[in-house]
């Protein structure tokens, strides 16, 4: 984890005040934190994520992938718009599914030619 973090702060050109202030933290926190003598709290861990906009499981060396927070953010809150939609949808028989696919496509042509 030290490492991730200092890597993610070194690529940024980052010192290590800067990452604290930023985080609200002093820099002998981001020291001991990159050294591994300190223990790192969910609210700053959160933090970090949110500073270097990769997930947690990256800096907790649990996971190899950075993936864009933002991006993930934004298709949760569209799961999540679209939530009621689907749950209706499910309810529907095969036959009315695919009448609500064949609207939704004459719905696109229409508003495609409106542009």
């Amino acid at each position: 984890m030290e490492n991730r973090i200092r890597e993610l702060r070194k690529n940024r050109g980052m010192n290590q005040e800067a990452l604290a202030s930023f985080i609200g933290v002093s820099q002998q926190t981001i020291s001991k934190i990159e050294r591994n003598t300190d223990s790192l709290s969910v609210d700053i861990l959160i933090r970090l994520s949110d500073q270097f906009n990769v997930t947690t499981d990256y800096l907790l060396g649990l996971s190899d992938e950075k993936r864009n927070i933002s991006t993930e953010r934004r298709v949760r809150d569209k799961l999540e718009e679209y939530h009621e939609f689907v749950g209706e949808y499910e309810k529907l028989n095969e036959y009315n599914k695919k009448a609500v696919v064949e609207i939704i496509k004459a719905l696109r042509e229409i508003q495609g030619s409106e542009l």
